[in-house]
């Protein structure tokens, strides 16, 4: 299954290009839900999430809807993911309220983080078990058929991260898959198209594949999401 969307959903930018005229924030996440089925939250990278904020998400939004949760930088950032299996059980446990809403959790490494495949496979050993995750690695040096066997392994997705959009179908480490694609849109027909084959690659290796698209300050993302999604 698709579960697509933008990165993040409160932009007042969007108010009039997405959300209805006069939508005040509150009710952004409403709206957004009633047409889209998932969402990829990014501020977790700086605060961690708040339980009471997860209820109030889970009370807004259908049973069906997901949300993708960035892991905050102390785990992927400081600590560089050593010795990082309490703090990866807290941020999680307080993902709880979320309940069947809870899509996937991102890893995005810093760029100048260089492969460790020995620390890899410590820091995939001590992942909760039953949670669905994805790594997005920034360094190519992390390109190599270890780092995707310890991943096949872990059944956690190697996250594709496109600049160029439809360029290549992400290797598929898991049965669901994560895409980002980073260009901000708007997107050219032959941009749409080789996405739609990307999204198309994936789902015949993956069970669900959860794409997010850049946000954008003109409000166009929402919209290209749709156009993605268009057979």
């Amino acid at each position: 299954m698709l579960f697509a969307g933008t990165s993040g959903f409160s932009f007042k930018e969007w108010v009039g290009p997405f959300y209805p005229p006069k939508t005040p924030a509150k009710k952004y996440l409403a709206y957004y839900a009633s047409l889209m089925n998932s969402v990829e939250i990014n501020h977790t990278f700086r605060r961690f999430p708040r339980p009471e904020h997860m209820e109030k998400w889970a009370a807004e939004t259908p049973e069906s809807f997901k949300f993708s949760i960035k892991m905050h930088q102390s785990v992927t950032h400081m600590a560089r993911l050593r010795n990082v299996s309490a703090a990866v059980a807290e941020f999680i446990a307080a993902l709880d309220p979320l309940g069947p809403r809870l899509g996937v959790v991102l890893f995005q490494l810093p760029p100048n983080f260089r492969a460790n495949v020995d620390l890899l496979r410590d820091f995939l050993k001590a992942l909760p078990s039953g949670r669905k995750c994805a790594l997005e690695f920034r360094h190519e040096s992390w390109r190599e058929p270890a780092v995707r066997d310890l991943l096949r392994e872990a059944g956690v997705a190697l996250c594709g991260a496109d600049v160029e959009i439809g360029e290549t179908v992400p290797e598929t480490t898991a049965r669901h898959a994560y895409l980002r694609l980073r260009k901000e849109p708007p997107y050219t027909e032959a941009e749409l198209e080789g996405a739609r084959r990307q999204v198309a690659g994936v789902l015949a290796e993956a069970d669900d594949l959860y794409l997010y698209v850049k946000h954008d300050a003109a409000g166009l993302a929402p919209a290209a999401v749709e156009r993605l999604k268009a057979p």
